[in-house]
């Protein structure tokens, strides 16, 4: 199976039942936020998740191109510097995090819920 293919199923879901999870349980991403601030542990641990796939999707799939193939090459270096972030800086990125969890509307995961499903389709559907 093609790598492209592959990771537009996988980004595809990921993205469609995260956002889906968020938006339904929004009521509680203030009560997430301020817990962040206070685990920066957790934040490390979860950059070095996200350094690690983010590498892999990075190394295996850096294709910039002007086709549905540069959304998923964004994706994986959106995922690699938000490991390297976490990584570098846990605390920083907890406090930020805690202060703007009001900006993250629910439009921002509608918009991942399209993503998700346009990346469904492409995976789906070649």
């Amino acid at each position: 199976m093609d790598v492209s293919i592959f990771l537009a199923k996988v980004l595809g879901l990921y993205l469609v039942i995260v956002s889906i999870a968020i938006l339904a349980n929004r009521k509680i991403l203030p009560k997430v936020a301020k817990m962040y601030m206070h685990h920066e542990p957790i934040l490390f641990t979860e950059g070095a998740f996200a350094l690690i796939i983010g590498l892999l999707m990075v190394v295996s799939h850096n294709i910039w191109t002007s086709d549905w193939r540069v959304i998923i090459t964004i994706l994986a270096w959106l995922t690699l510097l938000k490991g390297v972030g976490r990584l570098l800086a846990p605390e920083s990125l907890a406090k930020w995090a805690a202060k703007n969890y009001k900006y993250f509307t629910p439009a921002g995961f509608i918009i991942g819920i399209v993503l998700g499903v346009y990346l469904l389709k492409i995976g789906f559907t070649s």
